[in-house]
């Protein structure tokens, strides 16, 4: 089984590459990336900073401050510790945690559900070449993430429809009555497959969809040759609770630290 450490490197290195090939603008930093785009977007973050030695993080907050973007950096916790330092001189504070969660993949063993899914839904592979149910794949995804009384932009749309066409992204949906009522990306590194985006419509939650829905993104990515994923959650989040009971374990827990200040403009969603 890997150590955590492993699957640090492993994930905090996936994610960078993802985000710099995503976003519009990007800087490879301290064995990481830092992304823009934008302003309020959630492309606009930093990952995998200080897995690679210090960071010289001023520099870092003008790159974001000057397109009046919150600087955003999601601190692993096997950064080098001067990172940690440099920030708090900085500024920056705690807005959130996140634990990243993993389980080994068995080709000889499929990964099923714990309860049965309803037999009216079947789960598909999004065609990423079919730009209306790309744009219902990207409406689903994102219906969980956004705070109430808030919708996704067109800059967020756009991001989404990309994040669903890129060449390491496969997206699968749960579908009811030809409609997509679920929605689950499987994001592909080296030896590593990430699980995000996953959300299911208030209606159709308690009836097993989530569950089929990292059921079939593991037997895809056993298919392919993996033998581990992760998936993030917020701490006690339904997510987490669920993956738990699919064999995921706690690998690392992140903070999200940010450094706020007037007309800096923070992430949604």
């Amino acid at each position: 089984m890997l150590d955590h450490l492993t699957v640090a490197q492993l994930e905090e290195g996936r994610q960078a590459r993802s985000l710099a090939e995503l976003a519009p603008e990007h800087r490879l930093f301290a064995g990481g990336c830092a992304a823009r785009g934008a302003p309020g977007t959630w492309v606009n973050n930093t990952v995998g900073v200080g897995l690679a030695g210090e960071a010289p993080a001023a520099d870092l907050v003008n790159w974001f401050e000057e397109k009046h973007i919150e600087p955003r950096i999601e601190l692993c916790p096997y950064a080098d510790r001067s990172v940690t330092f440099a920030l708090a001189s900085l500024g920056f504070v705690i807005r959130d945690w996140e634990n990243v969660l993993y389980r080994p993949i068995d080709p000889a063993a499929p990964a099923r559900t714990i309860s049965q899914p309803p037999a009216d839904i079947h789960i598909e592979i999004v065609d990423p070449s079919d730009a209306a149910r790309v744009r219902e794949y990207a409406a689903v995804s994102m219906s969980g993430f956004f705070p109430d009384n808030t919708s996704p932009t067109e800059a967020d749309f756009d991001l989404a429809e990309r994040w669903t066409r890129h060449h390491s992204v496969v997206s699968v949906a749960a579908v009811i009555d030809g409609r997509y009522v679920g929605a689950g990306a499987a994001s592909f590194g080296d030896g590593i497959v990430y699980l995000s985006g996953l959300t299911v419509l208030p209606q159709f939650r308690r009836r097993g969809i989530q569950q089929a829905l990292i059921a079939e993104r593991l037997n895809i990515a056993a298919s392919r040759g993996i033998r581990v994923a992760t998936i993030g959650s917020r701490p006690g989040a339904p997510t987490e609770r669920n993956v738990r009971r699919m064999g995921f374990q706690l690998a690392y827990t992140k903070a999200i630290v940010v450094r706020p200040g007037p007309g800096l403009i923070p992430n949604v969603g």
